[in-house]
């Protein structure tokens, strides 16, 4: 059997370990001999590729099995696999090329604005705009020039969402980001100054942000992209706000680390710790050693291993490749994955507070793997209770003030 992946992690389903040795574009011939001798065996397909479709790991998938054994895998998943795989690099190439015009008519504009994800993260981390799929445009725009992006986006043919987060209209310019579609070529953007989530806000609207970004060649021409130091902890950060519930985003993780082995290191872990989400960046850095072999220097394998909680969180993820799919972390237990995941003692116990008075199920209820559940249900059957009378008490507008001496996460 192979490597790390399957002996660390709680075991994983059959089909789960064949997608799980296939996510990477280097595939050691231990892993070549495991995944040959796996579809011999008996493999429900349809498993495998509902898994792949779920996780985003058709492209890679199906490379790997046609270049390893594709006299092996029975003819009818190969070639859905090979159609899916034919139509998304079509796409990705359709809106690569809406991101070139995009980032053109910004800059027209004096406007800045860096891709984030994406087609840059599908050239910088796979070095192939087919091996990743995406279906949007995330686009970061400092907050102070969103309306005047909008209006530069809206005069390409685009046309206003709902805000996807608060369910506010673009005009009102408060949401987290704001959604712009063109139905004719097929395409969504998003324009983003924070990454948002319930209890969770990571600011990306950062000056290390706009000082340190790159060119990245797209369809012949220069876009600007984030740096990998930074696109590695956005990775990280990204990953942990939705419990790492989906593979793509820890292969992202693991291929920007096999494209990169020059990082510098003790600028990451400087920007993590400034940025409060040294406990999210671990926990991506953990999950794509373990599951996928990514490579990491000693120094920062003496950290991880330094950390055992992280380890024994990232081992649990992600949760629909587990065989019990109730011992993994998912995304409706966010909060309580926050929690664990906090810098530092006041920090978590400050967020613990938040979640009591948001009566949370991550504080009221917590999930049987949450290290502080009794801790935290002591602590919630106080407040909880006490929330609720301060809210009948006092007024709306001194509630409303309160509010605002309280962190949103």
């Amino acid at each position: 059997m192979p490597a790390r992946s399957s002996t660390k992690q709680l075991p994983l389903l059959p089909e789960a370990e064949l997608l799980v040795w296939c996510a990477r574009t280097v595939v050691s011939d231990e892993l070549k001999r495991s995944i040959r001798r796996r579809v011999q065996e008996s493999l429900d397909w349809s498993i495998v590729l509902g898994m792949a479709r779920y996780h985003g790991m058709c492209p890679l998938l199906y490379r790997n099995l046609a270049a390893l054994c594709s006299d092996l895998v029975p003819a009818k998943p190969l070639t859905q696999l090979r159609q899916k795989v034919q139509a998304d690099a079509l796409l990705n190439r359709s809106l690569a090329q809406e991101l070139v015009l995009l980032c053109d008519a910004l800059a027209s504009n004096g406007l800045s604005v860096i891709p984030i994800k994406g087609a840059t993260l599908a050239v910088l981390a796979y070095g192939d705009l087919a091996l990743r799929e995406f279906t949007d445009l995330d686009l970061l725009i400092p907050k102070g020039s969103i309306a005047e992006a909008q209006r530069v986006i809206l005069s390409q043919g685009y046309e206003k969402k709902a805000n996807g987060v608060e369910g506010h209209q673009l005009e009102d310019n408060e949401g987290p980001y704001h959604v712009l579609i063109k139905k004719r070529p097929i395409s969504r953007v998003d324009l983003q100054w924070v990454m948002a989530h319930q209890h969770f806000t990571f600011r990306l609207d950062r000056p290390e942000f706009w000082r340190s970004q790159i060119p990245v060649m797209l369809e012949g021409k220069t876009v600007p992209g984030l740096a990998p130091e930074i696109l590695l902890i956005v990775l990280c950060v990204h990953g942990s706000k939705h419990a790492w519930e989906q593979l793509k985003w820890v292969c992202d993780v693991a291929e920007l680390l096999r494209a990169h082995p020059a990082l510098d290191w003790n600028q990451i872990f400087l920007y993590a710790s400034n940025w409060r989400c040294r406990g999210m960046l671990c926990l991506g850095l953990s999950l794509a050693h373990q599951l996928l072999d990514a490579p990491l220097p000693e120094m920062v394998l003496g950290r991880l291993k330094s950390d055992v909680g992280t380890q024994t969180l990232s081992l649990r993820m992600p949760a629909g490749l587990l065989k019990n799919y109730q011992e993994g972390i998912n995304e409706e237990q966010a909060g309580a994955l926050y929690f664990s995941l906090k810098d530092s003692w006041c920090e978590r116990w400050w967020f613990g507070l938040l979640l009591c008075r948001a009566h949370s199920p991550a504080a009221t209820d917590p999930p049987l793997w949450f290290r502080w559940r009794t801790s935290l249900k002591c602590l919630a059957r106080l407040i909880v209770p006490l929330h609720r009378v301060i809210k009948r008490l006092l007024s709306p507008t001194i509630r409303g003030t309160l509010n605002r001496w309280v962190p949103s996460g």
